[in-house]
């Protein structure tokens, strides 16, 4: 086996140059995420609420996590775009899970003061605890949580079969010894696949937008104004199924019906 890669010169020029291009000349699904942006300022961030200052902290944590993604998709580099969003969605279910329960602050922030206690905080902070606290609330989003983190995990937040070999190209033979594959690392400008990562940015951020909400008692976003809440999730809905030509089916696990354009 030979591999040949391009330098971290290489990199940095393309991610950099992709980034100033979508700055230029936005992508084709950007403005969901503007309209994301206009829902956790309007939404969450001008209304206040009590809650225990490590809600606070997390629930920032996972806003700006959130840009994070975002700039990864931009960046043309969309596979790394999974690990921060998961990161993004988790700091969410531990706000939520705090929120639920302010003795869990402190199995938090005791995190690593021994062994003992990091694996305390292991067990009581996971997405999928926050999932089962969530049914209680709305079950349908605790089943959308869950299959987010479950599908940031299959694309790319671990080295699984979906996060690698869903980006190899069949180069064919390569002298008389070799037969090439390229793995591609940075997409293009405006690309289904910066696309697709920017879909992925917004619906994560509508996971955490709701956790945070459930985060606050009575929290208008899902109380008087879930309208605005809904509202959202089927402008997004009726986007992407134009984009697709038909209904994305989430039926299994998350994102597997979506596939690249041949």
């Amino acid at each position: 086996m030979k591999i040949n890669a391009g330098t971290i010169h290489d990199y940095l020029t393309a991610t950099v140059e992709n980034a100033q291009d979508h700055t230029a000349e936005p992508p084709q699904l950007m403005f969901l995420v503007d309209q994301m942006d206009q829902i956790f300022h309007q939404e969450i961030f001008e209304h206040s609420f009590e809650a225990n200052p490590v809600v606070g902290l997390l629930v920032m944590n996972s806003y700006t996590l959130v840009l994070s993604a975002v700039r990864q998709a931009l960046s043309g580099h969309v596979v790394s775009t999974y690990p921060i969003a998961r990161a993004a969605l988790e700091s969410a279910c531990y706000a939520f899970l705090i929120a639920r329960d302010e003795a869990k602050a402190d199995v938090w922030i005791n995190r690593h003061n021994s062994e003992s206690a990091l694996q305390r905080c292991r067990k009581t902070f996971t997405a999928k605890n926050a999932a089962n606290e969530l049914k209680s609330i709305d079950p349908v989003m605790a089943e959308y949580v869950l299959a987010h983190y479950d599908a940031s995990i299959d694309f790319g937040a671990h080295p699984n079969r979906k996060s690698v070999i869903d980006h190899l190209e069949d180069m064919g033979s390569v002298g008389d010894d070799f037969h090439g594959f390229s793995l591609v690392g940075v997409y293009g400008q405006n690309s289904w696949h910066v696309n697709h990562a920017l879909l992925v940015c917004v619906e994560a951020g509508q996971a955490i937008a709701f956790l945070i909400a459930a985060s606050a008692e009575n929290h208008p976003l899902i109380h008087h104004r879930v309208s605005v809440f809904q509202d959202w999730m089927d402008a997004k809905n009726r986007m992407v199924e134009e984009l697709n030509g038909g209904p994305i089916d989430y039926t299994g696990p998350m994102y597997c019906s979506v596939i690249p354009p041949t």
